[in-house]
């Protein structure tokens, strides 16, 4: 029995999922290895406030291909900002003290499921995760001077707030106190 699903209220937002210590580099730059760890940040859930069960997996897939956004994790699944055993390198070409950032995005909506054959409707709520990138930065730079979070404010506030876990104090980064 194929099940079909509305969505209201849908909304993405960026969230920080993992932030390293900072790197120190002298004259010239130099390299290190991604070191971050992941902080606390949005889980991945369905609830069903209204009507039967539904798979909250099945639900997670379907917010998916309604928002055409791929790789949304649902609940259980890996989430961004947990190492997956990689490890990146990273070649900074000037002298600074820099932070790894990771970054996930929470995807949400309200569903309506309903099934033919006289199953009830069921209402409820999805969020979804997906790995939304990273970004080497500079605390001698404002999260909002840099050009890699394409004046998306939820990533800028996320980038924010790692500056603010790792970066030194009086750091150009943190901006005025």
């Amino acid at each position: 029995m194929a099940a079909k699903y509305t969505w209201s209220k849908l909304t993405k937002h960026a969230f920080l999922a993992g932030v390293s210590e900072p790197h120190v580099l002298g004259k010239g730059g130099g390299g290190f290895t991604d070191a971050a760890e992941p902080v606390p940040h949005p889980k991945a859930k369905v609830t069903v406030e209204q009507g039967p069960y539904v798979d909250p997996a099945a639900v997670v897939r379907k917010l998916e291909a309604y928002t055409d956004l791929k790789i949304l994790y649902g609940p259980g699944e890996i989430e961004p900002g947990r190492s997956d055993g990689s490890v990146l390198s990273y070649t900074m070409p000037a002298a600074g003290v820099y932070v790894q950032l990771k970054f996930g995005q929470a995807v949400e909506a309200d569903f309506r499921r309903t099934c033919r054959g006289g199953v009830p409707p069921s209402r409820g709520h999805a969020v979804g995760l997906r790995v939304y990138g990273g970004s080497t930065l500079d605390c001698t730079e404002a999260p909002e001077a840099a050009t890699w979070h394409d004046k998306d404010r939820t990533l800028v506030a996320a980038a924010r707030k790692g500056v603010r876990a790792a970066c030194p104090s009086g750091s150009r980064a943190l901006g005025k106190s």
